[in-house]
């Protein structure tokens, strides 16, 4: 039923908007990303190391060392959320814009189904399809200030802020510069979209298993981890690629062949492999899985709590609003 047939629908059938579901994401994420920082930091650290420039002990050094070595050598705390700010707006951004214009284009596609006749339910290749795009258009925005952060957590110079990495960006490659690595981020586009359909399938699956209705906190959790992990492993190397091809933070980090300005994604994947083999396309990836796996847990799970209270909030409104179309009609 809708509103212009001037009834209340009940809450179980209501459906939050848009800007309920990029809210509570973007809560979600943020609250995620303070727990997870520091090993988002390691993580980017261990993606940069190649074999031709590191010791075999440095080369196979682990999450935990590299949190320590951080730790002990960057002014503990502090240097263990470096670039925490720039990271956070960049994560608000992402989330946001991704959860609303998901749920906009699930809600269009839906409808567009039923007026086919068809299922509202949306099939696999709707579902990957409509992640990817409402992830493509996340990433042209929040791109800009995803590479400024990246650059913040792997300078070595600690005393560069925001400001100073955006003038730097900018004299070295232009506006262009605020986009490096976009081609690579337009193949991580399947990331979230493998994530949110293995997420769905998954709590899908177990719900119909034991005939429940919702989930707990910790199956939230655990669900969305396992899912982020699926979407992890499948598109680790273009994770490593862009990571790589942002990082060209200083004069005293052109060592690093791989990430020079001039060089494309495939060129920086020939050279990765010509250094460490093809195992270097996947080097970090056990750390990166780790940090997607607490991150994503941790963000469904507040994303989960919070949009309860939304959906109290918002049909609330809409209850009041459609009570005085009734009264007045």
């Amino acid at each position: 039923m809708s509103e212009n047939k001037q009834t209340v629908i009940p809450f179980e059938e209501y459906k939050l908007p848009p800007v309920a579901h990029a809210v509570s994401g973007a809560v979600g994420s943020t609250i995620a990303n303070l727990f997870i920082y520091p090993l988002d930091i390691a993580t980017t650290r261990l993606q940069l190391e190649t074999s031709k420039t590191q010791s075999v002990k440095q080369h196979h050094k682990g999450l935990l060392s590299t949190l320590c070595s951080i730790y002990q050598k960057e002014g503990g705390i502090k240097g263990l959320y470096a670039g925490l700010g720039a990271d956070t707006l960049a994560t608000v951004l992402s989330s946001f814009i991704y959860f609303y214009c998901y749920s906009m284009l699930r809600n269009v596609q839906e409808k567009m189904n039923s007026s086919l006749g068809k299922a509202a339910q949306l099939n696999v290749a709707q579902e990957l399809f409509l992640g990817a795009e409402a992830a493509l258009i996340s990433r042209l925005f929040t791109t800009p200030v995803s590479n400024i952060s990246t650059r913040l957590q792997t300078t070595a110079n600690k005393r560069l802020g925001f400001m100073d990495m955006v003038k730097d960006i900018f004299k070295e490659k232009g506006i262009s510069g605020f986009w490096t690595g976009y081609r690579a981020s337009m193949v991580l586009v399947v990331n979230p979209s493998i994530t949110y359909f293995a997420f769905e399938k998954l709590r899908s699956f177990y719900l119909r298993m034991y005939k429940r209705s919702s989930l707990s906190s910790l199956e939230v959790f655990l669900f969305s981890a396992l899912a982020k992990t699926v979407a992890t492993m499948v598109t680790y190397p273009f994770i490593l690629l862009r990571t790589t091809m942002v990082a060209n933070t200083s004069k005293s980090d052109k060592k690093h062949d791989s990430s020079s300005p001039s060089k494309s994604m495939f060129s920086i994947m020939k050279q990765v492999v010509r250094t460490d083999g093809l195992s270097g396309l996947y080097r970090g990836m056990q750390a990166q899985i780790i940090k997607g796996f607490f991150n994503q847990g941790i963000m469904y799970m507040i994303k989960d709590y919070v949009g309860a209270y939304l959906a109290i909030i918002f049909y609330a409104s809409y209850k009041l609003r459609m009570n005085r179309r009734l009264a007045s009609a």
